[in-house]
């Protein structure tokens, strides 16, 4: 392999690890204020306003870290 195809291989390597990152925060971030809707999993003195603004918190977390992925593809040669 050439220097440029061992570069790019590592940049698709970290974004799709960015990517992967920001997928789990996101699944998380929906998950918990999901379950806690439906089911109450929680406990009783919780405040669902923290729950859901972490929530939304954690998606646009997630949207950074997979536009930074989508950044580093743009480095690809």
């Amino acid at each position: 392999m050439t220097r440029d195809e061992i570069r790019n291989e590592h940049l698709k390597l970290v974004a799709n690890w960015a990517n992967n990152s920001a997928t789990a925060i996101m699944t998380a971030g929906t998950f918990i204020p999901a379950a806690q809707f439906v089911y109450g999993i929680l406990p009783a003195n919780t405040e669902t306003a923290e729950v859901y603004g972490l929530g939304v918190i954690c998606i646009g977390t997630g949207v950074i870290i997979h536009l930074f992925g989508q950044w580093i593809l743009g480095g690809l040669k």
